[in-house]
């Protein structure tokens, strides 16, 4: 039987394909969530390397991926993505959705054109640091987090006075050349969904909302098209299963009750 993934591991009550989200999402059945961060097509990457700080220019670097599509053919890609999600979230559904605002032609671009669903909430993520290679404008330190929901979805009440100002450091120990940092993923989890939620990461990088979900009781489903940060983010899965967050509270246990990791390979 042909499959749409090169591999599917099962660890815990998370679920990790390789493959093209695109092709897998419509197998999923319905999801609670999506917390995703897409690459940001911002032209300057660099295919396996990692930016060693010196190449102007060069700020992220993908093995797969070289992040410069036609801005035209990135904002479709974008609409499809979206349509996709909206159609495998339930009625209380949340996609919180992670970008980059730049500087285009002397233009600021808060990159709104990519979401073509209404924006219930912008979250601003400052990053409490900053790049610019250009020198013509102010460095950028923030990134935002747009909220795209249907009807149903209301905010968890007791996390509301976070505010709509996030100030969370990247993490520097992170193989992912762009990875969202721990806390990040932890409280889009704790403010948007609830214990046993079924959670999406189409872009799962190494992993980091997969580790938030073992760690806080949701269940992950995580996607990723790059060999190398799939068996990272299955390492770091399984690690934070080993070392959940016995402060959380837990689901009502699943029929399996104990740790498991299954390999399938497509």
């Amino acid at each position: 039987m042909t499959t749409l993934w090169q591999r599917r591991e099962v660890i815990g009550d998370c679920t990790l394909y390789l493959g093209d989200c695109l092709e897998i999402m419509p197998t999923l059945g319905k999801v609670d969530a999506v917390v995703t961060s897409p690459p940001y097509n911002l032209g300057n990457a660099v295919k396996g390397s990692f930016y060693d700080g010196k190449s102007k220019g060069a700020t992220i670097s993908y093995n797969t991926y070289s992040d410069d599509m036609g801005p035209l053919e990135y904002e479709a890609w974008q609409h499809r993505l979206f349509d996709a999600w909206f159609d495998i979230i339930t009625d209380g559904g949340v996609i919180a959705y992670n970008h980059k605002p730049r500087i285009e032609g002397g233009i600021y671009d808060d990159r709104k054109n990519l979401i073509p669903y209404p924006v219930r909430q912008e979250i601003i993520w400052d990053r409490c640091c900053m790049v610019n290679f250009s020198g013509g404008f102010f460095a950028p330190q923030t990134e935002r987090i747009y909220l795209v929901c249907k009807d149903g979805w209301r905010p968890n009440r007791e996390f509301v006075g976070w505010g709509d100002i996030w100030r969370i450091p990247p993490e520097t120990t992170n193989p992912h050349p762009a990875p969202f940092p721990l806390k990040l993923a932890d409280r889009l989890l704790r403010g948007c969904t609830k214990p046993g939620a079924v959670v999406l990461d189409p872009f799962m990088g190494s992993g980091t909302t997969l580790v938030a979900c073992a760690k806080l009781g949701r269940k992950g489903i995580g996607i990723e098209l790059d060999e190398g940060y799939f068996d990272i983010a299955c390492k770091r899965v399984a690690d934070a299963y080993r070392q959940p967050d016995f402060f959380v509270e837990r689901p009502a246990p699943s029929e399996q009750t104990e740790f498991n990791m299954q390999s399938e390979e497509g």
